[in-house]
């Protein structure tokens, strides 16, 4: 069975995040986005979002685990957008 799922990158104030929208409205698709599950992390070690960006500079293999996010929620969702600012690693495949 073939999923429908969009992918939007882009650098911060890009206007992933306004396409991402507009998408949702108008074909009634879920979105993910990953920068909520980056700010989780932030939140579970008590570090400020930029805090967290420095860290996962020091440590890059945690960037596979917030990749991996985005496609673990694809894998069990359709009508998808994944809105992602992808840093190192980048999954174009999600299904």
């Amino acid at each position: 069975m073939k999923k429908h799922i969009i992918t939007i990158t882009g650098d911060h104030s890009s206007g992933q995040g306004t396409v991402s929208s507009i998408l949702k409205e108008r074909l009634n698709y879920e979105v993910y986005r990953n920068g909520q599950y980056v700010r989780q992390l932030a939140k579970e070690k008590g570090m400020t979002i930029v805090e967290f960006q420095v860290y996962l500079n020091e440590h890059p293999k945690l960037d596979t685990e917030i990749e991996k996010s985005a496609k673990k929620y694809a894998d069990t969702h359709d009508n998808l957008i994944v809105d992602a600012k992808l840093r190192m690693v980048c999954y174009s495949r999600f299904i």
